[in-house]
């Protein structure tokens, strides 16, 4: 008996309620004219996608939270600095200043030494050893030195020819007494009976004739 009064009581109950919850909807929650305006002024949800490719999906969202489009722009690639140029460049003229200059060459100086002989002889005289002493003092830096031995038109041919070299031989033998060192220096030259200086048919300008010529030859500029 206990039982069966819990069991009506229990269902009383639970009717109690549902006539409750009826009356209630009868009477509807009044909305305030603020939350109107902003269900109003809300967006509809959109279905929008996210990411790309294997990994795209889908989803509901809200404006402005959903993704925008953007437009495409290319990345600018990198010049490369192995890609050869096609424009050629044009070439600039040196300047005059920046040309090296050619050296200038040097010019020979040629001095020649006069030494005049005896009728017939080949003995230096005092004076020709003054004359070749003097020279060789101021000219000791000399390149070359050329003896050339000569006669006048008197006499034999051959024998002129031997006297002009002994002549010749006796200013070679002076010099190398006085400078040793000038032996690579020296050349000698000797004929007779040519390469006159004076006419022969007088006795001055055969003593003219009679005579030794030394070429002292050296570049410019070289001190003496």
């Amino acid at each position: 008996m206990r039982f069966g009064s819990l069991r009506h009581w229990t269902l009383g109950l639970m009717g109690g309620c549902t006539l409750l919850a009826a009356a209630c909807s009868l009477f509807p929650t009044p909305v305030s004219p603020d939350h109107q305006a902003i269900l109003q002024r809300a967006a509809p949800a959109q279905l929008a996608q996210l990411d790309f490719g294997q990994q795209a999906r889908f989803a509901r969202c809200i404006p402005p939270a959903c993704p925008i489009r953007t437009a495409k722009t290319l990345a600018l690639e990198p010049p490369d600095p192995s890609a050869k140029r096609t424009d050629a460049s044009i070439p600039t003229e040196p300047s005059p200043s920046a040309v090296p200059s050619a050296p200038t060459p040097k010019k020979e100086v040629f001095r020649t030494l006069t030494l005049r002989f005896g009728l017939g002889s080949a003995k230096l005289s005092p004076a020709a050893r003054t004359q070749l002493n003097e020279a060789m003092a101021d000219l000791k830096s000399t390149r070359r030195i050329t003896i050339l031995g000569r006669t006048d038109n008197t006499g034999p041919l051959a024998f002129n020819d031997s006297l002009a070299l002994a002549r010749a031989l006796a200013v070679r033998d002076h010099l190398l007494k006085t400078h040793p060192r000038l032996t690579p220096a020296l050349t000698i030259k000797a004929q007779g009976g040519c390469c006159f200086i004076a006419p022969n048919d007088t006795q001055a300008g055969r003593t003219q004739n009679r005579r030794v010529e030394v070429v002292f030859q050296m570049n410019e500029g070289l001190p003496p």
